[in-house]
């Protein structure tokens, strides 16, 4: 990952594409440690719990073949993709995961830009794998195989890759699309490694030339300050919360989609993507005054 780092550093410079930032990379940098921190204290919690929700499993493999650990590749990308749509529709998980999509830039040190709590709730979503009879610290391993698959998609150097490549795995077209702000691309492209969940449960968007990719939150957090960036949609959730008017829709405002709002006043991104399909009709009167109809 370092030499590849090294390498897109360099390209970025020499070709002067301005792919990265210093403040940018210093967070990625700041957020990838406070990330491993988390993680390496409550892996003892993460297999405690699946160990122990295996013993109730109902299925039961006698060896460890190639069939075993082609089942455990496709199960734990299922279950990352429920976890990654979590992320995106239930505000209370997105609170975590807005900081892995905070940054503007799109380089592979965005790739370890990382939700710093998602370890403390990340194993719920792998709990069925547990119970359908692969072991505790096989299912660890395998999703850290996969997160190193996702880190050489968060990249603008590579374009499109072969049709048959780009219909069965993620790539970096796919996964910039899944960075992008603008509506058409909010909220598409969840697969970690393959992409054919996403084709099958309605979540696909492929990158269009005519839409360039504009990377970050439709409301950007314009700060190089870590605390800030991590705490960036915590903070709006308890301003909600703190909020008379808002506070009866507590629950709507914390396990809501992001952007819900009870008076309009916000949007969610599946009302963004209706708000594109609205086609304005103009009429030209006395080449002067211009009707819009939606």
């Amino acid at each position: 990952m370092v030499i590849l780092i090294v390498f897109e550093l360099l390209y970025s410079h020499y070709a002067k594409k301005e792919l990265y930032a210093t403040g940018d990379t210093i967070v990625n940098l700041i957020c990838t440690s406070w990330n491993f921190l988390n993680d390496l204290l409550f892996r003892v919690v993460t297999l405690f719990v699946l160990t122990w929700a295996s013993t109730y499993s109902f299925i039961h493999f006698e060896t460890k073949g190639v069939v075993y650990w082609v089942l455990l590749f496709l199960a734990e990308d299922i279950a990352y993709y429920v976890l990654h749509c979590a992320d995106h529709y239930i505000r209370f998980f997105w609170a975590t995961h807005i900081t892995h999509h905070s940054s503007e830039k799109f380089n592979l040190t965005v790739a370890i830009r990382s939700s710093v709590f998602q370890p403390f709730y990340r194993f719920i979503f792998y709990l069925p794998l547990a119970l359908f009879g692969f072991e505790a610290l096989d299912i660890v391993f395998m999703y850290a195989a996969c997160q190193v698959y996702g880190f050489w998609v968060h990249t603008e150097t590579i374009g499109k890759l072969p049709a048959w490549f780009e219909y069965i795995f993620v790539t970096p077209s796919h996964h910039r699309v899944h960075h992008g702000s603008n509506a058409i691309y909010l909220d598409k492209n969840m697969g970690m490694a393959l992409i054919i969940w996403d084709r099958l449960f309605g979540t696909f968007q492929e990158e269009l030339k005519e839409e360039p990719v504009r990377f970050g939150l439709t409301t950007n957090v314009k700060s190089y300050n870590p605390i800030k960036v991590v705490f960036f949609e915590w903070k709006q959730i308890i301003s909600d919360l703190k909020d008379a008017e808002k506070r009866k829709y507590a629950f709507k405002y914390l396990f809501g989609p992001p952007g819900w709002s009870h008076n309009g006043s916000r949007k969610t991104s599946t009302q963004l993507r209706k708000e594109l399909n609205t086609t304005p009709i103009c009429i030209i009167e006395n080449e002067a005054e211009c009707a819009v109809e939606a």
